[in-house]
């Protein structure tokens, strides 16, 4: 039954309340004024009668006391509620008033007759040669009080009806909004948080109205922040899971299930021990007891095993969650990662930086033999062709004018001179001289100017900025080394014109650019080719912690951008 029957019942039994109680005090006002009625009209008649039987007693030549009263009485006609008898000595009936007339064609109800009549009141006078009776008859006011009753009723029947369709149509008005109040709230039920009423112009309806909407953005706001969540910890690369008070776990998302293998139905309800190798038992409960003092673990390097039993490295951040009302602890939320391929990649670096280091021993090393090797060259070989050429000089000047003996020693001495050069070229590639007595700044130009006088159809430009002779052993040598491999590259391949070499001291780094107009080449080639040039080159960069930049591209030559930090 709807709230708006409810409300029209309460009224309407209220209203047959009211018209009942006011029907039962109608009746018994009326039955009480029906009762004073009768029995005033009743003693009236008496009076009027005994006034009549005295004065026919005092005035005998009127006739019989008997006659007179008879004669009166047909006079009289109808007594209103009386009913008068006559009779005689031998107590025959001479006499009886007529019947009330009054709506005698109106037939009330028994129930009514019943409830409604008076006490029937019945007066005797022996009078000469009779007897007069008078008897109380409310017929005819009962039927006039049934006719008021019945009119009043219909009137208020008719009253009640229209009264109850107008409550009912008033209720349906004011009652509407509790229709647009239900509709809301089951839309909420179904999940649409956007449910929302309209402004209200009553204002325990307008409460509700302000008061459920402030609801609705909140739970929409709740609501959308724990989707995102929810949908954040699903979509997370992390494994994530809930644990509850006893360790059980309630919450296993989907990058569990890959990083474990264990599917949310095969966990759900079990304990968090399930993916805890038994070596590793204590060390969760050492973290249990942390979880207890509400601490938090970050980043918490151990070992997890999968359902195929495998061991997973993982990365492992913990924090406790907190009743907000009672403030005990109800569980406790674990994201884990795993570390597998991190630590593979870091054994991978560490190797990768040994072999670096190793690479830049050797290369130490290398310059260290050719150092020597380039001393020995001077040093040893230097002083055998001096020797030759001083010899061949003697044989020279003591040849007597012998043309055949001058000739062998000229060209003992060419061949001497040749031997010279060719082997300070091999000096100046093995280990430049000018490296340790003058420095990087004069090395470089030194070599730039011996290329300029090889290749004299090629436009070599050298721009260098800031103090370069101060960077130590380490940075000098291979910096010489870089410029000497890029510049053994651009001859072998770049069918270049012009090279440019523009070595810049900046406040904290070291930049060299090495660039030329070639032919250039698609960077793509050096997937499936072995370009040992270019590997030496970025091997020495990184070796010296320095960055490497390619630009190239066919038809637009090559550069290369080498930034070396000057503390090593």
């Amino acid at each position: 039954m709807t709230l708006r029957l409810r409300f029209n019942l309460l009224i309407t039994l209220i209203m047959l309340f009211l018209i009942i109680a006011l029907a039962a005090v109608t009746m018994s006002s009326s039955k009480r004024s029906i009762q004073e009625g009768v029995e005033s009209a009743n003693k009236v008649t008496i009076q009027y009668l005994e006034t009549i039987i005295v004065r026919s007693v005092q005035n005998p030549e009127w006739g019989s006391t008997h006659d007179v009263i008879r004669r009166f009485l047909r006079q009289l006609g109808y007594v209103r509620s009386n009913d008068i008898f006559l009779y005689n000595d031998q107590g025959d009936l001479t006499y009886q008033s007529p019947p009330s007339s009054y709506k005698l064609e109106v037939k009330p109800p028994q129930w009514f007759i019943n409830f409604i009549s008076p006490k029937k009141e019945s007066n005797s006078r022996l009078i000469q040669s009779g007897r007069l009776v008078v008897q109380s008859n409310a017929s005819g006011a009962i039927r006039g009080v049934w006719v008021d009753l019945r009119t009043l009723f219909s009137t208020t029947l008719v009253f009640f009806l229209l009264f109850n369709l107008f409550v009912y149509w008033l209720l349906g008005k004011w009652l509407r909004p509790i229709n647009n109040m239900l509709d809301a709230i089951n839309k909420i039920g179904k999940g649409g948080f956007d449910a929302r009423l309209p402004h209200f112009n009553v204002p325990e309806f307008r409460s509700i109205a302000l008061n459920f909407n402030a609801m609705g953005s909140s739970l929409q706001k709740t609501m959308f922040e724990n989707k995102r969540l929810a949908m954040i910890a699903e979509q997370t690369a992390d494994a994530v899971m809930i644990h509850d008070e006893k360790m059980n776990i309630s919450f296993w998302n989907k990058s569990a299930e890959r990083i474990f293998g264990y599917k949310q139905k095969e966990v759900l309800g079990k304990s968090a021990r399930l993916i805890v190798p038994e070596s590793l038992k204590k060390e969760l409960d050492k973290n249990l007891i942390l979880m207890k003092k509400n601490k938090f673990i970050h980043d918490f390097k151990t070992k997890r095993v999968a359902k195929n039993k495998k061991l997973i490295d993982v990365s492992i951040s913990a924090s406790p969650l907190i009743d907000p009302k009672t403030k005990k602890l109800i569980g406790d939320i674990v994201s884990m990662r795993d570390i597998s391929e991190r630590i593979l990649a870091q054994k991978s670096l560490d190797a990768l930086e040994q072999n670096r280091k190793l690479t830049t021993i050797i290369q130490g090393h290398i310059e260290d033999e050719r150092r020597s090797l380039a001393r020995e060259l001077h040093d040893e070989l230097g002083q055998y062709v001096s020797a030759i050429k001083i010899f061949a000089q003697n044989i020279t000047n003591k040849s007597d004018g012998n043309k055949d003996i001058k000739t062998s020693a000229s060209s003992v001495t060419s061949a001497a001179n040749q031997i010279y050069d060719g082997m300070h070229n091999i000096i100046r590639k093995l280990r430049p001289g000018a490296l340790d007595n003058l420095g990087l700044n004069e090395t470089i130009t030194d070599a730039v100017s011996s290329w300029q006088k090889q290749y004299k159809n090629l436009k070599f430009s050298l721009i260098i900025k800031g103090e370069i002779n101060d960077l130590g052993e380490a940075i000098n040598i291979n910096i010489y080394r870089i410029i000497q491999e890029s510049m053994n590259n651009t001859l072998k391949h770049a069918k270049a014109s012009e090279i440019l070499i523009n070595l810049n001291s900046l406040k904290k780094n070291l930049k060299l650019e090495f660039s030329d107009n070639g032919i250039g080449f698609n960077k793509k080639i050096l997937k499936n080719s072995k370009q040992f040039g270019l590997i030496g080159i970025k091997e020495r960069v990184q070796s010296l912690k320095g960055t490497f930049e390619l630009q190239t591209s066919l038809s637009n030559g090559v550069k290369l951008i080498i930034l070396i930090p000057k503390r090593q």
